[in-house]
């Protein structure tokens, strides 16, 4: 498992991990289970959901899960934030 410092950081690594690496990753971290696992497995052979959809929506609940679990924060972008100084 990753180390995870921001909101960001979860995206960016889940961003190109594929299928299988997927659930060897996830599964670690109790999120999904073996059956979670079998039954993706069993909707995209039945053509019930393509690999797109169910990438997207397993890599998004991991995502809320991890932050969540991790407590993380959306990294600060300098550039974008305003200029709060304080002028006499």
């Amino acid at each position: 498992m990753q180390d995870f410092e921001t909101y960001e950081d979860v995206e960016e690594w889940l961003a190109p991990v594929g299928y299988d690496a997927f659930w060897r990753a996830i599964m670690a971290t109790g999120l999904y289970g073996p059956g979670d696992k079998t039954h993706c497995d069993k909707a995209l052979r039945a053509g019930i959901a393509d690999m797109e959809t169910v990438m997207s929506v397993t890599k998004r609940l991991a995502l809320t899960h991890l932050v969540t679990q991790f407590d993380l924060r959306f990294r600060c972008d300098e550039r974008r934030r305003p200029d709060l100084a304080v002028v006499d």
